[in-house]
């Protein structure tokens, strides 16, 4: 898993087209959407409907890596499975994106489950 790629990516405050440039630009294998709720985005272009029709084949949602919290400590529906679920898509693809709304990824809850990667990998 150490050659995998995994970056991570917020819709917040960016239009649409100026969205799909920066993503197409990672040259990515498959989108990780590790919202809580995509099918209710503030900007339709991004709920999880539209985005299956976008990205087709490289798009995949798991639900369990949900942040059911807004606020410190976060919480995710359910960690363990969603980490196992995180896991068995980088056994298969080299360049991951994982997904959701915030912009700043320092306040999101996909930064926490990049660094819980590298923790792992390191150990």
């Amino acid at each position: 898993m150490t050659s995998n790629r995994v970056y991570t990516m917020g819709y917040g405050g960016k239009k649409r087209e100026a969205f799909f440039d920066e993503l197409s630009k990672l040259n990515y294998d498959i989108v990780v959407d590790v919202r809580e709720d995509p099918d209710h985005a503030y900007l339709g272009c991004y709920t999880r409907k539209h985005l299956e029709k976008q990205l087709k084949e490289h798009y995949m949602w798991i639900p369990e890596l949900g942040n059911r919290t807004r606020t410190l400590p976060l919480t995710l529906v359910d960690e363990k499975a969603g980490m196992e679920k995180l896991h068995k898509v980088l056994s298969q693809h080299m360049v991951v994106v994982l997904l959701c709304a915030e912009k700043n990824e320092e306040n999101c809850h996909r930064g926490y489950i990049r660094r819980k990667l590298q923790e792992e990998t390191t150990q």
